[in-house]
């Protein structure tokens, strides 16, 4: 079956990767029913810590064996983004400071997604995340898990927490903006490389 020119084949990374999307309904759960007698906070804090090791095996394990593949590519970004908001959506439920992270998260993840889908329309092949995307996603995993598991981290700390994850992430979306009007002028759209040829 292909959608988007691309082969949706399951392979190992793959079902992880919808593993983590799956695993986020549980995290909202454990999360926002959570008090200090339940114990849903710590758990809530291990569901994080399994989508965050899951994401780097995924792509350990397709690299290893040889089964890195278009959908992959799709669905391990797909399943960050689908972390990083549900995540900050739950914290900006008791932290109204998130809300400054989450507006950045939320246009860079439009931006790039629309970027990608430009993109594909256009016939460009698609890499994998960049490393500077990876820092972002590390730090990101990082920062949360430590206000998800502390809850009583006073606000100077959690502030500046933030500030570093906004920081990071503003840097891999410049970076990935810079690199989109790459691809896209080496991929010109149909029509424009028909006009070249006339």
């Amino acid at each position: 079956m292909q959608f988007l020119k691309i082969e949706w084949k399951m392979t190992v990374p793959n079902a992880i990767s919808l593993a983590r999307i799956a695993l986020l309904p549980l995290f909202v759960w454990l999360y926002l029913t959570s008090d200090e007698t339940n114990g849903r906070e710590f758990l809530s804090f291990i569901v994080l810590v399994a989508s965050g090791l899951s994401d780097l095996f995924d792509g350990m394990i397709a690299r290893k064996f040889n089964q890195i593949s278009d959908l992959g590519k799709l669905l391990d970004p797909l399943a960050d983004k689908l972390t990083q908001v549900t995540v900050m959506v739950c914290l900006f439920m008791r932290y109204h400071i998130v809300i400054y992270l989450l507006i950045i998260c939320l246009v860079k993840e439009l931006c790039q997604g629309l970027g990608g889908l430009i993109l594909l329309h256009r016939g460009a092949k698609l890499d994998g995340a960049r490393w500077y995307g990876k820092v972002s996603t590390f730090v990101f995993y990082g920062v949360m898990a430590c206000i998800v598991l502390m809850n009583d981290m006073n606000d100077t700390a959690k502030q500046v927490l933030i500030g570093i994850v906004a920081i990071v992430m503003l840097f891999a979306f410049f970076r990935y903006v810079r690199e989109f009007f790459n691809i896209r002028k080496e991929n010109p759209a149909k029509s424009d490389a028909g006009d070249e040829q006339i």
